[in-house]
């Protein structure tokens, strides 16, 4: 162990065999367990490339398994939606350590690009919703609510009427 100009403690690469000949030093991390840094790699998103094909193949498993094959089928649905949400957690991690991310993440809008539009959505209508604050959503969403409800309600009345005629 070397202790640098800079005051902080770094050792000698032994193994390095640079084309200037010397010792390569690397900063170490007293205060790091082996074990924490295991299980936080261990945690993090998997590459982008791995779990998209991952994702494709429980896609195209859930697909390929006939009827009767319930359970195979139910195994391939759920594993699908579990690499769905880690493609887009991985998806999160590239976009933010990308300089545009960065950039959102400072001005607290990042939340609104990482979420990705389902395929059947058009993106224009998803990233306005996405827009919209959360009490307009729920008081749209009450509004459509009750709105159903007195549908329901005058459908079951008519036919009522009609029944009461007949």
């Amino acid at each position: 162990m070397v202790e640098a100009a800079s005051g902080t403690v770094t050792r000698r690469n032994a193994g390095h065999r640079g084309g200037s000949g010397g010792a390569k030093l690397e900063p170490m991390h007293p205060h790091q367990d082996p074990d924490l840094v295991l299980v936080e790699s261990m945690l993090a998103p998997p590459q982008l490339d791995d779990a998209r094909r991952s994702l494709a193949y429980w896609q195209r498993r859930q697909k390929a398994l006939p009827f009767y094959q319930w359970r195979a089928r139910q195994e391939a649905k759920d594993m699908a939606a579990r690499w769905d949400a880690r493609v887009r957690a991985a998806e999160r991690v590239r976009f933010a350590s990308s300089v545009a991310g960065r950039i959102l993440a400072a001005l607290g809008l990042s939340s609104l690009f990482t979420r990705r539009a389902r395929p059947t959505e058009r993106p224009f209508v998803s990233l306005a919703w996405a827009l919209v604050p959360r009490p307009i959503k729920l008081i749209t969403g009450a509004v459509l609510a009750t709105w159903l409800i007195v549908l329901i309600a005058s459908a079951t009345l008519v036919a009522a009427l009609i029944v009461r005629l007949a």
